[in-house]
């Protein structure tokens, strides 16, 4: 940098990749930017690919040019909380026990007073509002249905929001490893139990995902479930990362007999434990184990 005397960041003109000496955090100039600017990686991406067609001399094309603010409306929602279990609201108090009955509300003051939403009309209405929040901006969330309505799980249209493969559940950037699952919740039930998650609400990780978690410097946990869906979606992983030059990573499944984190939070499993000891690192040893074993 050219005032920086000191030389404690480098960065790379050509690729873009760049490296700060004083804390040992590289990534690529995506990353960077989305630091300097204070922006969701997802929204420093499409920022900078409008500034190049601008740059150009070119009109953008109209797909980078729609999606320029989520806002949550908030009117239309009720928070649910601790003391959510006090209300008279029917439909409040089933959204509660819902999230309670999961082990999901929590009293710990490292955490919002209310970190999910019941809407009461609208496209999301009777759905748990799931907001992805990080640095007290909300830049998506998912709506989950209380009853029988399909779908299950209600994402907000690109009009408003970015593509769901476009973005991940709200982690530590920082810390050692992240645990990737399929959903929010299960997101959320590893992170109620001190671990760092996040998710890609699908089993499978997007380009435009792998992107994102190419910047980051721990271990990659994919903790997707343990059946050939889970399979293919490691698989996919692993053809992205190389694409990427990003390290090998880990796998670790819920334990069995239960189908997702959730459910082991439930029911009082140790998942930092879990993963500490059953992590394994996916590469030749393991796609041979993994494969005889589900003959």
């Amino acid at each position: 940098m050219k005032n920086d005397w000191k030389k404690h960041m480098s960065v790379n003109i050509f690729s873009g990749l760049w490296q700060c000496f004083k804390t040992g955090r590289t990534g690529n100039f995506t990353r960077l930017y989305s630091e300097v600017e204070e922006l969701p990686y997802f929204r420093a991406q499409r920022d900078l690919m409008i500034k190049n067609f601008e740059f150009l001399g070119q009109e953008p094309p109209q797909e980078f040019k729609k999606v320029q603010q989520l806002e949550l409306d908030t009117s239309k929602l009720l928070p649910i909380n601790i003391e959510t279990g006090y209300s008279d609201d029917p439909k409040l108090l089933n959204a509660w026990k819902q999230l309670w009955d999961r082990h999901l509300l929590t009293e710990d003051e490292d955490y919002p007073e209310a970190e999910y939403y019941l809407c009461v009309e609208g496209k999301f209405a009777n759905r748990i509002i799931i907001p992805f929040e990080k640095d007290g901006v909300v830049y998506y969330f998912q709506g989950r249905a209380l009853g029988d309505q399909q779908p299950k799980y209600l994402n907000p249209s690109i009009e408003i929001a970015p593509p769901s493969s476009d973005v991940l559940y709200p982690y530590d950037e920082e810390a050692e490893y992240v645990v990737v699952c399929e959903g929010p919740l299960d997101a959320k039930s590893l992170q109620l139990q001190g671990v760092n998650a996040t998710a890609t609400m699908k089993n499978i990780i997007s380009p435009r995902q792998a992107d994102i978690l190419s910047t980051f410097q721990g271990r990659i946990i994919l903790g997707f479930d343990n059946d050939a869906a889970g399979e293919r979606g490691c698989e996919a992983f692993d053809r992205l990362r190389r694409e990427r030059l990003m390290d090998e990573f880990y796998v670790c499944s819920p334990p069995d007999p239960y189908k997702d984190w959730n459910e082991c939070h439930i029911k009082g499993v140790s998942l930092p434990d879990w993963i500490d000891q059953e992590s394994s690192l996916y590469n030749f040893e393991y796609k041979m184990f993994n494969e005889v074993s589900l003959l």
